[in-house]
């Protein structure tokens, strides 16, 4: 008898970058995998940033809501595993539950607010 081919989906997942304020901007990357509802956040590593250029991780767009998978082993610098995301450049900087922060790649401070749908940038370096 022989052997069938497994239906296996491939699931849909790209590489977004952030940078934790509590550990100088030190830049890390973020797998996200497409759910039927939402983005989830599966693992994070550090990571360098000519290697996250040369991958191309800095040219991801992504859009929706992003939520971490019940194993995400958030920010590998401080441990978060939520995060801001910036109006001015879209991009992602840990948070640790301060009402008011500064986006640890362009600068923008502000009162931070609750956003269900966002766009995520890797944007330059």
């Amino acid at each position: 008898m022989g052997r069938g081919v497994r239906n296996m989906a491939i699931k849909e997942a790209h590489i977004v970058l952030a940078r934790c304020p509590q550990c100088n901007r030190r830049l890390y990357g973020i797998r996200v995998e497409k759910q039927p509802d939402h983005w989830a956040l599966t693992w994070a590593f550090p990571i360098d940033e000519s290697k996250a250029k040369s991958e191309g991780y800095d040219e991801t767009v992504l859009n929706g809501t992003f939520h971490p998978s019940p194993d995400y082993n958030g920010c590998p610098f401080c441990g978060t595993k939520t995060f801001l995301h910036c109006p001015r450049c879209s991009k992602i900087t840990c948070y640790h539950g301060e009402s008011y922060a500064t986006c640890a790649w362009c600068g923008l401070s502000g009162e931070t607010k609750t956003q269900n749908n966002m766009s995520l940038k890797g944007g330059s370096m």
